[in-house]
């Protein structure tokens, strides 16, 4: 059972599908709380790894403008989030704090079940700034919604992208309480898997045991990201569940390319587990 959520608040178009995501999903359990967590953008944080002492080329009354600014856009995003989720009927507290955006969804992440973020925009992910985000940062798991629309019934519907590998396998184990709520749940694997993996079969038994039916599919294709968009979208799936996908001894190199291309779907939110 999901307790508590924890959705990244900004004043980006955006910020309309996490909120949308986090009350829908926090009607599928009783008494879930949401935490609504905004990074306030001072100019301490814009200014973050610029060369030493930039600020200081910046007149006083202008960085206390920004500061100001920064302090009545938060006032307006509180009082908005406030009463979204009171039309809900779900109790929420609010939070803010300067610093870094990975740093503080990072640490809220620890003390909730689910943290709400978006996915990117661009099919070209920096490697260096994409290893130091929040997915890659802890084994926490973390739902990306597409910027634009989400599904209906985000759990309805769950493809389970399957790897045997040990960061699926808990990816699995993080998402059981979406996957205990879902009408119908895809085991998809793609091409073979490798001769220490998890078998899929394995994992359809333990699903069972926590009385959630799957059914087996597996799909040949050069292009692992392709496949699982492809039947996800065929199959009405409302999230995709992955860890780290790779085979053998490219398990890296390929992770980092499926996994960049679920996260910038656009389409189909994504619960990832590293």
């Amino acid at each position: 059972m999901i307790q508590d959520i924890q959705v990244l608040i900004d004043d980006t178009p955006a910020n309309k599908t996490r909120m949308d995501a986090a009350l829908q999903l926090s009607t599928k359990w009783e008494k879930v709380h949401i935490i609504g967590v905004h990074p306030l953008q001072t100019p301490e944080v814009i200014f973050y790894g610029a060369p030493y002492d930039v600020m200081g080329y910046f007149p006083q009354e202008i960085i206390d403008q920004k500061r100001t600014e920064a302090d009545t856009q938060a006032k307006d995003l509180k009082l908005n989030f406030e009463n979204l989720v009171a039309k809900n009927k779900t109790t929420c507290e609010w939070r803010q704090l300067e610093g870094r955006e990975n740093d503080i969804l990072s640490f809220h992440a620890r003390f909730t079940d689910l943290t709400i973020i978006s996915q990117t925009t661009s099919d070209i992910v920096n490697e260096r700034e994409f290893s130091d985000s929040l997915i890659m940062a802890h084994s926490l798991p973390i739902l990306a919604v597409p910027e634009e629309d989400i599904p209906d019934d985000i759990t309805g519907n769950i493809l389970i992208a399957w790897n045997g590998s040990p960061e699926s396998a808990r990816a699995v184990k993080n998402a059981m309480p979406l996957l205990k709520v879902a009408q119908k749940v895809i085991l998809l694997t793609v091409g073979e898997l490798d001769t220490n993996s998890i078998s899929s079969k394995d994992m359809q038994a333990h699903l069972l045991r926590h009385k959630i039916n799957c059914t087996l599919r597996t799909e040949e294709g050069s292009s692992p990201e392709d496949t699982i968009l492809s039947v996800a979208a065929n199959e009405n799936i409302g999230l995709i569940i992955a860890g780290a996908w790779g085979h053998s001894r490219i398990r890296e190199i390929v992770f980092g390319g499926v996994t960049k291309s679920l996260f910038t779907n656009q389409k189909i939110p994504v619960f990832l587990s590293h």
